[in-house]
């Protein structure tokens, strides 16, 4: 239930700086004197509560209802951060085991309130506002637990859409070269290392042009 009163409508940071005063014991006449000298305090009392100024009335109820609400809120958030101190050391947690965890330590919260409760009679105001507060982180670790499931389904969906990679092509065989061609084409090649092969016989050399005798030269000249 949503509270309406005088210091339940200050600003968020206003109520925690009078929250952490009274849990360090600042006395209740200064505090009230504290929060009626803010012009943000007087400028909330007259739009609301027709300027009247916060008495110790007022900050009475405050210690018996948002005070107890703040303390417990403290307490969880002083066990939530224990909790992830010593999960953060463990190795293999992701968010979704992390979430499970922490239902399991609300469950757990719930037991010992439950335990608290009596048979018969009234529920007392501070096991009811730690009810409270343990439905609302209830409901956000559930939120949290669905969404790290549906990261884990989004992550296999992607996980099958990705190609997988093909293998790489066998190279096709060479066939062998028959040793005939395997001759010819080195007989063939310009670029052969070897030597070519040496002739039997010696190059024939070229025979001397015979002379022409005087005497037949005139016999081989026609009228």
């Amino acid at each position: 239930m949503k509270r309406t009163g005088k210091i339940a409508r200050l600003p968020r940071t206003l109520r925690n700086q009078l929250n952490q005063r009274l849990h360090n014991g600042e006395p209740g006449v200064e505090l009230i004197k504290w929060l009626n000298s803010l012009p943000e305090v007087q400028a909330i009392l007259a739009e609301h509560f027709a300027g009247v100024p916060i008495s110790p009335q007022n900050l009475s109820e405050w210690n018996n209802g948002g005070f107890l609400d703040w303390l417990a809120t403290q307490e969880l958030l002083e066990d939530a951060r224990e909790f992830a101190a010593d999960t953060a050391e463990l190795p293999g947690f992701t968010d979704g085991h992390l979430a499970d965890c922490l239902s399991h330590a609300i469950t757990a919260r719930y037991g010992v309130l439950l335990s608290r409760m009596p048979l018969d009679g009234e529920i007392s105001p501070h096991i009811l506002a730690r009810l409270e507060i343990l439905h609302r982180i209830n409901r956000h670790v559930v939120q949290i637990q669905r969404r790290a499931l549906q990261a884990q389904k989004d992550r296999r969906a992607e996980a099958k859409k990705e190609p997988q990679p093909k293998p790489a092509p066998t190279p096709a065989p060479v066939a062998a070269t028959p040793p005939s061609q395997k001759r010819g084409s080195d007989a063939s090649s310009p670029h052969s290392s070897a030597s070519p092969t040496p002739s039997i016989l010696p190059p024939l050399a070229t025979p001397p042009r015979p002379k022409t005798s005087p005497i037949l030269a005139g016999f081989y000249q026609k009228p």
